[in-house]
Formats: structure tokens, C-alpha cells, sequence
């Protein structure tokens, strides 16, 4: 089992899982998106992006990320003296997503900077079991198998609680219905939300209308929304919060957008993404449990959430 001592995280919930496991001090360098928890802000930045994403709205940044990558110019920008200082004998990455998190080339970079290649351990969870199977493979990695399946299976625990709700026949009169919902990623242009979001949905009971779980996000445009005609819409646009995604939500202009089911009954939500929904960490089961209130906010009235996850629009 080879010791690490000098961790890069390329990955936001890399960083988490490490924290989780009681690792901390082996981390280096972190991303400019490990924010979490809040210790994590005191590890260096090695790696930023090289435009201002929070001055730009979505769909600006959907217009310079494309451009962007026609001209085959950098998202991000890493800090070369930094990277040399630290000598890193692991770095952990992903190569799912280019705009999420760095990808292939800032590792490749990152190998040029230094001279020599360090461990990478790539991590790419598409659905909520690989998410879990994430949290073991970088814990067998690091020597914390233990820890990891005790963090696990009180994962499971959780989950298992919100599924024995919707099993339970005295719920059935809370439970009424499936609702149809539909969970949004991006609000322009619309994109559906994919990955583990569809797992997500099954798990609290919902007529989820996202698809099947392990696949990308995909285009949407009102039309096609409007004929699916939801009970319940969930704006979650990847790595926002609940300010910047209300920001968002009200440029919305389309005449469709109130023919909405959801509309009329007041049922559209904001949640807070990036906390609990766009990045594959142990949180997800967090985000798991938001959802949970806003399918069927009766049945699962005992279930704890933190404070401002949620909001109805």
C-alpha cells in the first residue's frame, strides 16, 4: 500500500471524502471550488478558472464556454509555483465533465509542471451507486477502507429510512399520487438534469421525468417541458446556490412557462445545487432528503434537512 503525503484535489467531492476520512492534513492543494467544509478554503488554491463565472449569467456562461472550447482556449489556470512547491505524490481528477472540474489537459499540464508523473486517481461517478463506489475506491487508495464503510453504510441508513417511508402501508394516504417531476440543471438553455438525479427522484417516490440515471444532462426546450407538463419543477442549475439560482429564475421570459401544471400550483422549487446536488459527494444523500419534502412534504415531515436548502418559488 503506497503512503501518500502530498494530496492535489482536482475534484470538490474528492476533497469532501478526504475530510470525511479524517485525511485533511495530507491535502496540499484544492480547486477553487472546494469549499467545503469550510476548512477546506484554508488549503492553497492551486487551480482557477481563467474567466469570472460569477459575473456572468447562465446563459453568458453556456455562450463563453462554448466559444471558449471552439477556440480550444483554457477553462482554468493553474498555479505553477505553487504545484512545484507542493510536489504532490497523488493527484485526484476527473475526465467527465470539462467545465465542472479541471480535466484531462490540467492534468497533463499539471505533469509538465513538475517534471515527472504523481499517482492520479481518477474518479468519474455517473449514478448514485458509483458515487458510493467512489467513496471506497479513494478511501482503499488512502488506507481507510474501515472508515469509508462506516461513512457508507450510515449513508444507506438514510436512504434506507426514506425508502421504508414509501413501503410503509400506513403512508399510502400521505403518499397519494406519484408526482411528476422534473428537475432542471441549466435554465438557459434549459437542460434536464441526468447522472444521478433520475436515481434521486426514484428513491423519494416521484414520477421522476429526467430519464434513466448514468447519462448526461440533455437539451430541453419549454415545448417539450410544456408536453411533459409536471406537477412539481426543480431548478437546480449545476453549482449554484439558492441566491444565484433566483437570480436566474426570474430572466425567465417564455409565454409557455406559465401554462405550467407546476406553475399554477405554486409547486416550482429552487435548491441549493451546489451543496447538495452537483458535485458527487456524501452529501447527495442530503439532497436525497430535500427531495423527499418536496415530493410528499407530509409523509416525510420527520425527515431533518439543514435550513435554506429549499425554497418554493
Amino acid at each position: 500500500m503506497t503512503t501518500y503525503s502530498r494530496i492535489l484535489s482536482f475534484l470538490p467531492s474528492a476533497t469532501e471524502i478526504i475530510f470525511e476520512l479524517g485525511l485533511e492534513g495530507k491535502l496540499k492543494g484544492v480547486t477553487h471550488e472546494c469549499t467545503y467544509p469550510k476548512e477546506a478554503a484554508q488549503i492553497p488554491k492551486i487551480i482557477r478558472p481563467t474567466i469570472s463565472f460569477d459575473e456572468l449569467d447562465s446563459s453568458h456562461i453556456d455562450m463563453k464556454v462554448r466559444e471558449m472550447s471552439i477556440k480550444n482556449e483554457p477553462l482554468f489556470k493553474l498555479d505553477t509555483d505553487k504545484i512545484r512547491e507542493i510536489e504532490p505524490d497523488l493527484i485526484i481528477s476527473q475526465n467527465m465533465c470539462s467545465v465542472c472540474a479541471p480535466f484531462d489537459k490540467e492534468i497533463q499540464a499539471t505533469f509538465e509542471i513538475l517534471g515527472y508523473q504523481p499517482h492520479n486517481l481518477v474518479l468519474n461517478p455517473t449514478n448514485l451507486f458509483e458515487i458510493f463506489q467512489s467513496i471506497l475506491v479513494l478511501a482503499k487508495e488512502l488506507d481507510r477502507t474501515e472508515e469509508a464503510l462506516k461513512i457508507t453504510n450510515h449513508l444507506k441508513e438514510r436512504i434506507n429510512i426514506i425508502k421504508s417511508v414509501i413501503q410503509e402501508p400506513n403512508k399510502k394516504h400521505l403518499l397519494g399520487n406519484h408526482p411528476k417531476v422534473i428537475c432542471l440543471d441549466w435554465l438557459d438553455p434549459f437542460y434536464l438534469a441526468g447522472h444521478w438525479v433520475p436515481d434521486m427522484l426514484d428513491l423519494v417516490g416521484a414520477n421522476g421525468l429526467n430519464g434513466l440515471s448514468g447519462y448526461d444532462s440533455r437539451l430541453i426546450n419549454t415545448l417539450q417541458i410544456s408536453k411533459l407538463n409536471p406537477d412539481k419543477v426543480i431548478i437546480m442549475p449545476c453549482g449554484f446556490d439558492i441566491t444565484r439560482s433566483q437570480k436566474e429564475y426570474h430572466k425567465i421570459e417564455d409565454s409557455n412557462w406559465d401554462t405550467l401544471k407546476a406553475d399554477k400550483k405554486n409547486e416550482i422549487y429552487i435548491v441549493d445545487s451546489n451543496s447538495y446536488f452537483s458535485k458527487p459527494s456524501p452529501r447527495i444523500v442530503t439532497g436525497i432528503e430535500i427531495l423527499s419534502k418536496i415530493a410528499f412534504p407530509e409523509a416525510f415531515e420527520h425527515i431533518r434537512i439543514p435550513n435554506s436548502s429549499f425554497i418554493r418559488v
